[in-house]
Order: structure tokens, then C-alpha cells, then sequence
């Protein structure tokens, strides 16, 4: 479990989310549970999913389940202190199609691959301009 709550988490997103695509991001989903529904990679409902591009909204949000993952992104959730947080279905599905993550359903993680890390490294340049 991370020691941080919703509040400070929902800030961290806001503001990664603001200096890379200039708005807060609107994919915030937090619940009391973990999102057990979601265990199996099959029920995150990819069939429709046809990502091509790495928008500025899909990499804010990347770089923030990665503070708060440290790169294994639990299928189910990441616990905090009071809430558990839900990565955005259809940009963990854009991050897996393009490869930047692998779905390890044994273990139960989202794990990022070296392309994922690359994306990263490129964006925190980008940002240091």
C-alpha cells in the first residue's frame, strides 16, 4: 500500500496531466475496493480499443501509474492509504497495443517494457525542453 491519499494522489495526475497536456486529466477513478472485476486482462473490454498514436493525455497518465507503481501496474488497483486507484481502461489498453507494457496475468501486473521506459525518458526530456 502507498502512504498517500486520494487527495494528494489526484493532485499528482492533475498536475503531470497539466504540464504535459495542458489540462487536468478527467481519468481519475478511485474506489474503497480494489477493482477485483478486472483480475483478468479479458474483462478490461479491448476488443474496440484501436490506439495508434502516443497523445500528450495517454503519456501525463502513464508517468503517473508509474509514481505510484513503480512499473508492476496491479490489474486489480493500486492501494493507497484510503482508496484504491484504477489506471484508465483505455489507456492502459493504448500503452499495451503500442507496447510499452505487458499484461502478466499470472503475477496479476501491467509490467512496462523497455519501449515503455523509453516513452518515459523521451517525455521527462521533453519536459526539461
Amino acid at each position: 500500500m502507498l502512504n498517500i491519499d486520494k487527495e494528494t494522489a489526484a493532485k499528482i495526475i492533475d498536475a503531470l496531466a497539466v504540464a504535459i497536456d495542458g489540462k487536468p486529466s478527467s481519468a481519475k477513478t478511485f474506489s474503497a475496493s480494489p477493482f477485483t472485476g478486472l483480475a483478468d486482462y479479458g474483462d478490461w473490454g479491448q476488443q474496440n480499443n484501436d490506439a495508434t498514436q502516443d497523445t500528450p493525455r495517454t503519456i501525463a497518465l502513464f508517468l503517473s501509474y508509474l509514481i505510484f507503481s513503480g512499473g508492476r501496474i496491479p490489474l486489480i488497483g493500486i492501494q493507497m492509504q484510503d482508496t484504491w486507484f484504477r489506471p484508465d481502461v483505455w489507456v492502459v489498453g493504448a500503452l499495451e497495443k503500442r507496447g510499452y507494457l505487458t499484461v502478466d496475468e499470472s503475477s496479476g501486473y501491467f509490467l512496462v517494457t523497455s519501449e515503455g521506459w523509453s516513452l518515459v525518458a523521451n517525455a521527462l526530456g521533453e519536459l526539461n525542453g
